[in-house]
C-alpha cells in the first residue's frame, strides 16, 4: 500500500495576505485620527474606525489560518481530502481526471478534479467550489486551490498518478 501524501501551508505564500489587512488598518487609523483632530463630521469618522477595526479582524484571521502547521490536504490510497473545502474524503473511484489550472493574471493554481457524478455536500458549498454553483454544469470538479501549498505541480501531479492510477491526469 502506498504511503499517504500530507501538505501543509507554505509559509511563504501566505505572507502579504496577512500583512495587507493590518495595512489597511494602519492607513485607516491615521486618517481617522486625522478626522478627529480636524473636527470632521463624525459619519465619515465612525466609518474609518469601523473600517480599520474590521481589518484588524480580518488580519488576524487571516494570520491565524495562514501559520497553520497543520496538515491541509491528504492524499493516500483511498482518495483526497481538504480540510480548506469541506474536509470530506473523495473517494479516487468517482474521480474521472485532475488537472492542473492556472489562474489569469497570476491568480491561484488549482488541481480540477472531475468527478464521475456529483459534488459530496460539504464539498459543493465550500468556499472553493462556489463557482460551480453559478456556472450551469459546473457541478462535477473539485477545485483544489494549490498556491498556498508546500508542494509542486509535479510533484502534486506525479502523488495523484502514483495512488490513482486508473485517474486520468493531465496537465
Amino acid at each position: 500500500m502506498s504511503t499517504p501524501v500530507e501538505i501543509r501551508n507554505s509559509a511563504s505564500s501566505n505572507t502579504f495576505a496577512i500583512i495587507a489587512p493590518f495595512i489597511g488598518a494602519a492607513v485607516a487609523g491615521v486618517l481617522l485620527l486625522r478626522g478627529l483632530s480636524s473636527g470632521g463630521s463624525r459619519g465619515p469618522v465612525f466609518l474609518l474606525g469601523l473600517f480599520a477595526v474590521g481589518c484588524v479582524g480580518w488580519g488576524l484571521f487571516k494570520a491565524s489560518s495562514g501559520f497553520d502547521g497543520g496538515v491541509q490536504v491528504t492524499l493516500d490510497a483511498k482518495g483526497f481530502r481538504d480540510k480548506r473545502g469541506g474536509d470530506v474524503l473523495v473517494p479516487w473511484d468517482t474521480v474521472r481526471s485532475a488537472g492542473i489550472v492556472h489562474g489569469n493574471h497570476g491568480g491561484p493554481t488549482l488541481v480540477n478534479f472531475e468527478l464521475t457524478g456529483e459534488l459530496p455536500e460539504a464539498i459543493k458549498y465550500s468556499n472553493a467550489n462556489a463557482l460551480n454553483l453559478m456556472l450551469p454544469g459546473g457541478g462535477h470538479s473539485v477545485h483544489m486551490e494549490m498556491s498556498s501549498l508546500d508542494i509542486s505541480e509535479g510533484d502534486m501531479m506525479a502523488a495523484i498518478r502514483r495512488l490513482a492510477p486508473d485517474v486520468k491526469v493531465g496537465r
